[in-house]
């Protein structure tokens, strides 16, 4: 099986993947390599089994003075041609054998060990994106939102996140799964279970839902430690410093995962709010009475035009678009006015 096969025709070459290894990559070519490896568990095993191949070679250099490009490229090319399974076995037994000649002393002197950066993937605006990590958890990221993990997962699970996610962890009791939100405020542990986290700086606040399992709430500043149950919501106030914990529908909290908007008498305040999140917009409420009309609606899989259109006809409120601000890298604007 070809290891290209159904992949991304923009592998980076031999050379590209030695300089990440080496540290000597621009930042933009770096980005590329990075991007690379979080399409695929596969990549990132490669790359790290090529870093201790790439590791052994560099130190087979200062002692024999061989060529570490030339046998890296002779291990990408069996890579190209032999299923992945049987290739990484392979460079495991190579990497013993590297080990038997060198000795596990020399090999895994500090100064010689490569340490393989974190990756941070970056859901771009208008999107969601889905990845899998390396230790198996799915994670969704709502768009314009980040997440930043080990390229390797063995010894520690913990990740950060900036922005909305939806996690399903894989379960590992030897190995607490950690989530870091933001800038450290809150930090939540699990085993195995799923949870949906949104960091809303707007309000400045931090929320959890827990769909399954359980998971423990640690906030250090405050030295608040919690558990939470399924369906509970948690709601972290970073102004008074305030936890608030509430049973809720976790329907309505993965609607966002299903490119789906609810409204139930919901009001219109809300709504704009939600809507300027979902649709990265920003609306100019010409009238303040519009705030306090209410909406009701259901929209999955619907373009923001549609959207404003019924709520156009539903509550009697105008709508303008102006893309200006968009032109100097803004949002674009979304003017309301009441009809007379």
């Amino acid at each position: 099986m070809n290891l290209n096969k159904g992949q991304h025709n923009d592998t980076p070459s031999e050379s590209t993947l030695i300089g990440y290894l080496a540290g000597t990559l621009l930042p933009e070519e770096k980005q590329l390599v990075e991007n690379w490896l979080h399409r695929s568990v596969v990549h990132q095993q490669l790359l790290a089994r090529m870093a201790f191949i790439y590791d052994a070679q560099q130190v087979q250099q200062s002692l024999q003075h061989r060529d570490p490009h030339a046998a890296f490229q002779n291990v990408h090319q069996r890579i190209r041609g032999k299923a992945h399974l049987r290739v990484i076995k392979k460079i495991a037994v190579a990497a013993a054998v590297l080990i038997g000649l060198f000795g596990l002393g020399t090999l895994f002197r500090p100064q010689q060990s490569i340490q393989l950066p974190p990756i941070t993937v970056l859901a771009q605006h208008h999107a969601q994106t889905k990845l899998t990590l390396p230790d198996g958890t799915r994670v969704t990221l709502s768009a314009g939102s980040s997440l930043t993990y080990p390229a390797l997962m063995d010894r520690e699970r913990q990740v950060t996140l900036h922005g909305k996610g939806y996690f399903d962890v894989a379960p590992n009791a030897k190995l607490p799964f950690r989530v870091k939100v933001g800038d450290g405020h809150m930090q939540i542990h699990v085993l195995g279970t799923a949870f949906n986290i949104a960091e809303n700086k707007e309000e400045h606040s931090i929320q959890t839902t827990l769909i399954s399992g359980s998971i423990e709430l640690d906030i250090p500043e405050e030295k608040i430690k919690k558990l939470l149950k399924p369906s509970e919501k948690a709601i972290y106030t970073l102004k008074n410093k305030r936890l608030a914990i509430a049973k809720v529908n976790t329907d309505r909290e993965l609607d966002w995962l299903y490119n789906r908007l609810v409204f139930r008498q919901t009001p219109m305040k809300e709504v704009l709010v939600r809507l300027s999140h979902f649709y990265d917009v920003s609306f100019d409420v010409k009238n303040q009475v519009i705030e306090h009309c209410t909406f009701t609606g259901t929209f999955e899989n619907k373009p923001l035009s549609q959207v404003l259109e019924y709520i156009k006809i539903a509550s009697k409120i105008n709508y303008s678009m102006d893309y200006t601000q968009q032109k100097n890298g803004g949002k674009p604007l979304i003017k309301l006015t009441k009809q007379r």
